[in-house]
Parts: structure tokens; sequence; C-alpha cells
């Protein structure tokens, strides 16, 4: 037995001495950002003596290999060492790629996380959201109440909609990581469905200047992105936690990242929010809380040449609606809208009741890019939305929980472009976009629905050149064209189609008469056209100018076109129109700016022309068997708006800092020579800002105020109410806007660092401080109700 062992274990060793090592290795060794070649790399095969060095074309090769596993270890002054693993059977050529001048790329990422501008010629407002939450704002639209040109439209306390120069709706585009939003944005009454505190920067832009995102937003786009990663091995993240007195509630944020050196990444966040009732100074705003559950998570890999990302993220909001906005019949109507009260008033409760809204958003995308030589990069993506509406209305026979709206939105998106194509002094971009969406009614409501199925398809290409000179001069432009396609299948009632004219316009959509109603197809096609060119101009070092002219059209939303019936979270009947045309928005913007020392101000007039301009007007009172409800018809007209907003800031020495913003909005129905409804009055804001020259604390007064609109419509009507036994005609006055207000808010935060570096902040704040008794005029349940009152708040955060 021992003779046999011994015989194999020299056949073993003749075998090992017999092996030919005759394989080899080679390749290059380049710069992962502009390809270059490097010279003087050391190739390693660890765990052996075996080395070899790049020469002057950046060549390596390695003979006298034996098969087998080897580890390679590259390395290079000023580079990350690289390791790979091969398996050695047969001589192979092999390139690897190194982060020369890591120093440099980390610079790259630096100054990509700063937000670069879109336009150089249109005036863009960037954000902070670590700024934003210290105002403990629960919304990303409440944020906007600091930049001047921006206002809110709301439907009762939870739920805003961003508006910019007075235009909101569809004008207001929202994108979030290179991807428009699309959460059945028509309505005034649904609030974007977007955790912003998933994000790290906002950017505001007003006007339809960034035609890499659309045309259609002659209002503005707000642009929500996150920073890209450092290259290190990281772990940190951040806890906040914020209580309310009024509502007596809570909101918990918490994110968590890790980053490799390699260029991995990946992240999490989620977000809660609970809240009961809300307080007017004077009474309880029943059935007005909320609670909100939000989360996403983000992996990639950003090589700073090439990388890609996954995202997705979900978004779950119930908010109440003011019982005192739901009346029984015409007269209750009639009392509540000149009351100082509202109707119905009850003791503090979590409880959200019907009437009600919930609302869900998830999200997928993948986003890819590289840079070529040149630095000529690719991008492309695709992302996937579903939206889902339900809202709840008090029913009869125990039906209060099947909602009276059940709408689901499916948006799928792909995008490409190819950018920093240069030529001399010029830089181009071109790219490339498609959207399929389908919107859902669920008929089991049991209700008409309000809006119907439908398919859209849209196709967009687009063109952006710069000409830069000098660091003193930019001339930018634009060109954007979009075809825009809707399938939809709607109900009408025979009397409405018939009254509308509409058996005669579009007989052609008619496909089958069920009773007393009528089956229709309308199909619709849009082709829209979009332009920009501005210039940007430095005079000295301190003082800019810029100027641009944009040219936007905007199909109609299927909330415009085909609304018909009651919709609930605004407590008001609204009806669309087939009739409507694109819309045609001229738009010329000017930005003044100097710099000065300690002493910063911004001018910024713009005049605007609208044609077929889409806006909605009550137009009466109806009795339903759910209630009676003001109607509200979608109208189209021909509109003039000019404005102009105004920032400052002003540091009186290094303790002491002012900011001042005002901003004013004139809008004009050309057509009817009367001013156009829901324009934001004028307004401004005083922010005081005191901090020590020794000590980690802060102090802040904040002082808003909005006049009165005195420039509106007269869209009073009569309405006959019973009265002592006796039938009387009484006028309902749904115009005439609320008084003007003035409210403060008052913040203190101190920076706290314990033993161990984790950085913490506690942040007291007390907004609208007198408790003044105000109303919005921008708010639809104004007619019912005040504002909110004083609100006490909490907010410690702990960055780790």
């Amino acid at each position: 037995m021992n003779r046999f062992f011994f015989l194999l274990i020299i056949v073993w060793i003749n075998l090992i001495y017999s092996q030919k090592c005759d394989l080899s290795i080679s390749g290059s060794i380049l710069d992962l950002h502009d390809r270059s070649q490097i010279i003087g790399a050391l190739i390693k095969i660890e765990s052996t003596n075996i080395f070899s060095q790049t020469n002057l074309n950046g060549n390596y090769r390695i003979e006298g290999l034996c098969a087998g596993t080897y580890q390679i270890t590259i390395q290079h002054p000023q580079c990350r060492s690289v390791k790979k693993m091969i398996n050695l059977q047969s001589s192979q050529r092999i390139n690897f790629d190194l982060e020369h001048h890591i120093n440099e790329l980390e610079e790259i990422i630096l100054f990509d996380n700063k937000i670069s501008k879109l336009r150089n010629s249109v005036q863009e407002v960037s954000l902070d959201i670590n700024e934003i939450n210290t105002y403990g704002s629960n919304t990303m639209v409440e944020a906007l109440n600091f930049i001047t040109g921006a206002s809110v439209i709301k439907t009762g306390n939870g739920i805003n909609k961003p508006a910019i120069h007075g235009m909101s709706g569809s004008r207001v585009g929202i994108v979030t990581d290179n991807f428009r939003q699309y959460d059945q944005e028509w309505g005034s009454d649904h609030a974007p469905n977007i955790d912003f505190n998933s994000f790290e920067k906002i950017q505001l832009i007003k006007g339809a200047a960034a035609l890499k995102y659309g045309g259609d937003t002659s209002g503005g786009l707000i642009i929500l992105s996150s920073s890209r990663k450092e290259l290190k091995d990281s772990l940190f993240g951040n806890l906040s936690l914020n209580l309310e007195s009024n509502g007596r509630g809570a909101k918990i944020i918490s994110k968590l990242e890790r980053t490799y050196s390699n260029g991995f990444f990946i992240s999490g966040q989620i977000t809660g929010k609970r809240y009961g009732d809300y307080h007017a100074p004077n009474y309880l705003l029943s059935n007005t809380g909320l609670k909100e559950a939000d989360f996403s998570i983000k992996l990639g890999k950003d090589k700073i040449v090439k990388g890609w990302n996954f995202n997705y993220s979900s978004y779950s909001i119930e908010t109440g609606i003011l019982k005192g906005a739901h009346i029984g019949n015409v007269e209750d109507l009639f009392y509540s809208l000149n009351s100082s009260i509202p109707r119905l008033l009850g003791e503090f409760s979590y409880a959200i009741d019907a009437p009600k809204q919930k609302g869900r958003h998830r999200k997928l995308s993948f986003n890819y890019f590289k840079v070529f030589e040149k630095q000529t990069k690719l991008e492309w993506g695709y992302n996937f939305q579903v939206n889902e509406r339900k809202e709840f209305d008090v029913r009869r026979g125990g039906r209060t929980e099947i909602p009276a709206i059940d709408l689901q939105l499916k948006t799928h998106t792909l995008i490409g472009s190819l950018s920093g194509i240069n030529y001399k002094n010029w830089s181009f971009e071109l790219g490339l976009n498609g959207l399929v969406q389908d919107n859902f009614s669920d008929p089991k409501t049991g209700i008409k629905r309000l809006i119907p199925d439908y398919f859209k398809y849209e196709a967009g290409l687009y063109i952006l050149g710069i000409l830069k000179r000098n660091n003193y001069f930019i001339w930018e432009w634009g060109f954007r064209v979009d075809q825009i396609f809707i399938d939809a299948k709607k109900y009408y009632d025979v009397p409405v189609w018939n009254e509308r004219n509409y058996s005669t316009l579009f007989s052609d959509f008619e496909m089958q008469n069920i009773g007393n109603q009528i089956l229709t197809n309308p199909k619709l096609n849009y082709l829209n056209y979009s332009a920009q060119t501005g210039i940007s101009s430095k005079i000295g070092e301190a003082f800019q100018i810029n100027a641009s002219y944009i040219l936007s059209q905007r199909a109609p939303n299927t909330s415009e076109l085909f609304s018909d019936g009651l919709h609930h979270s605004i407590a008001a009947i609204e009806y669309g129109s087939l009739s409507l045309e694109k819309e045609i928005n001229h738009k010329i913007l000017f930005s003044f700016s100097k710099e000065t020392g300690k002493f910063i101000w911004n001018f910024e007039p713009f005049i605007s022309k609208s044609f077929d301009y889409i806006y909605i007007n009550p137009t009466k009172l109806q009795q339903t068997i759910r209630g009676a409800f003001p109607v509200w018809e979608y109208n189209a007209t021909d509109v003039f708006l000019t404005g102009a907003d105004v920032n400052s800031s002003f540091y009186i020495d290094s303790r002491f800092k002012l900011d001042l913003g005002v901003s004013y909005t004139f809008a004009q129905d050309v057509l009817k020579k009367q001013p156009l409804i829901l324009m934001p009055p004028l307004n401004t804001f005083q922010k005081f800002k005191f901090k020590p020259r020794k000590g980690s604390w802060d102090l802040e007064l904040v002082n808003h105020f909005s006049s009165k609109q005195n420039r509106y419509p007269n869209t009073n009507f009569p309405v006959s109410l019973i009265q002592e036994g006796k039938l009387i005609s009484e006028i309902v006055d749904i115009s005439t806007p609320p008084a003007g207000f003035q409210k403060l808010d008052l913040y203190f935060s101190i920076n706290l660092e314990s033993k161990t570096k984790l950085k913490s902040q506690i942040r007291i704040s007390a907004q609208n401080l007198t408790n003044v008794d105000y109303r919005n005029y921008l708010n639809r349940m104004r007619f019912y109700a005040s504002e909110v009152g004083r609100n006490f708040q909490i907010q410690f955060t702990l960055n780790y």
C-alpha cells in the first residue's frame, strides 16, 4: 500500500513538471475618464513574483503562465487599485480601466452636485431639501412659499398644488430624476403624489424653457433630483422627527445610504405622517386629518463616465375633506357660503371619515449614461408609474366605503438624449421621448364616472443649442415638437350631447345609443410646437441680464375635455368641453440681478399672451341626490398676463441678514374684457435672521403679507330659496375675494455635536404666531372655513 501511494506521488509530480506553462495575458490600461493610455501602471499577479508594467502606449504583456486561476492587481499613483480574478486556460487579451486623478474625479462629482442651470437665459431658483425641512414643510408645495412668483392653489389644508405666475394644473410640470410625474395632475384637488424628502435638490424654472422635459408647461417646471454619490466606502444617514400642536400630529423621516469606492451605491428612505383634525383660530376643522406612508429605494453604479441607477418608490396618502363643505340642500349651501363658521363642527378626532380621498403612487425607473470622447454623453431611461385615486362620499345604504371615484392611471415613459455635441463655440443636445398612458375608471362605483377610460400616446423630439463665446455672453435656443393622441370611451346623456351641439360637431364619435345615454369614442390628435431663445450677458463682475422668449403649446387635458359630474374632493360639480382647442402661449421674461458685497438683488418682469387659454369658473348651484353643489365649467378665452418678481438679500453685518420678496401678477381676459379668475394677489415676505458670531444657534422671524385681490370677475348667480314659507331670490356671492392678511412665523434652531461626532439639530417654530383668522383667495374651500391657526412645532434631526 505504501508503494502504491508513493507511485501516485511520483506520477503527480511528473504531471506537474510536464505541464506546459506557455500562456500569456496582454492588454491596455486606459483612463476611465478620457480613455487616454496610462503609462507605468504596475500589473501584479498575487501570490507570485510575476510583474509587468505598461509601456508608452499603455500596453502590458505577461508570458510564461500556466493554466489556472489568478488574482491580478493593477496599481498606479493617483489611481484606485483594481483587482480581478481570471481563470486562464488559454492566452487572453484583457483591458483594464483605472480612475486616474481621483481627486479630479471627486471634483467632478462635487461640481455636478451643485445645482447646475438647465437654461442660462431664464432665471432659476434652487432649493436644498434640508433647508426646506428646517421650515417644517409637510408638502413640497408648501416649500414654495419663499419663492417669489410661486404660489399655492389649495383645497382645504392637506391638498396643495403649485402655481407659477398664476398658472397651475397641467401648466406646471414636475420632474423627478429625469422623468415627468404623471398622477392626474389636472385637478386642483390632486396634490402631487411625491415625497420630496427622498430627493436632495429642487429647481424651479419659470416658463417652458426646459424643453428637454416638454413644451407644454407655460407656467414652469419643478425639478427634483438626487445628488451624485461620492467614490468612497461610507455608510451614513439621518433621522428626523417633527411634532406639531395643530393637528396633534407627527412626521418621521429616516434615510440610510451605503456607498463604495467602485461607484456602487444603495440608499433607502421612509416617511410617515399622522395628523388629526386641524384647528382654525376659532373652531375645529372637522374631518381634516391625514395619514401618509412612503418609502423609496435607489441603487446603482456611477463610474463618472458611465453608470446606471434603479429607483423604486411608493407613496400612499389618505386625506379627509372638510365636512362642512358637503351640504344637503341649496338653502344650507347658501347659508354656509355666507357664514363665518362651518356648518358642521365636532370634537377633535384622528378618524378620517367620508368625504375623503385616498391616493397611491408607485414608480419604477431605470437610467443609464455613458460619456464618450470629447465629452459627448448618451443617456436613456425607462419609467413606469401607477397612480391610484379614490374619493369617498357619504352614501346611503351602507355604501360609504365604496369609492364614488376610483381611477387607476398607468404610464410608460421612454427617454433618450445625446448631449455635449460640440462644434467650435457651439454645444448641442438632441433628445426624444415616448409615452403610453392608460386610464381606467372602475364602473363598480355605481356612479357616473367623472373621468372616462382612455389611452393617451405621445412622441416628442427636441434640439437645444448654446453659443458661448466667452464668460460674459451666452446665446441659447431650442425647438421641440410633440405629437399627442387621445383615444377615449365615454357615455354622455343624450340631452347634454344635443344641447352642446356635439351631435353636429362630433357625430363621428358616436358609437351606440343606450336608453337616454350615448356611448362615444372621441379620438383627438394634437401636434404641438414649442421653442425658446434667449441671451445671458454679464456686465462687469456684478451685474447680469437675462432675456428669453418662449413659445409653448398645450393640448387640453382629460379633465378639461371630459369632466362630467361631482368632484367630491372640492365639493363641486365639474363639466368639461370637447370643443376646447390647444393653448398657445407666448412669454417674454427678463432678469436683472446684481451682487455687490453685502447686498444682492434681482428683478424679474414678464409679459405673456395666451390664446385659447383654458380656465374653470362657477356658473350656478345644482341640487343632486347627494347634496347641493356649485357647478364649475371649463371654458377658453384669450388672456394677457404680466407682472414682476423682486428679491433682495442684505447682510447688515455678519450676524444679521434681511431677505425681501415681492410678487405681483396682472391677468386679463381679453375677449370678455374682465380680470381672470383665481389669480394670486400682490404678496410679499420679509425674513430677518440673526446668527451670533460665536455659538451654533440662530433665530429667524418671517412676515408674510398677502393683499386682497381686487381684480376678479363677477361670477355670482341667483338662487331661489324658501324663507318663512315664501319663495325668494338671493344672489350667491361666490366671486368676492376675502380680505388680505398678514401672519408671522418664528423659528429657532440650535446645532449639537456629541463626543462621538454625531451631529444633530433641534428646531422650535411657531407658525401663524399671532393666530390670525384669515381666508386665502386661492383656496377652493375658503367659502366654508378659515385657514389653519397657530401651530407650534418641535423638530429633532440626527445625522449619523
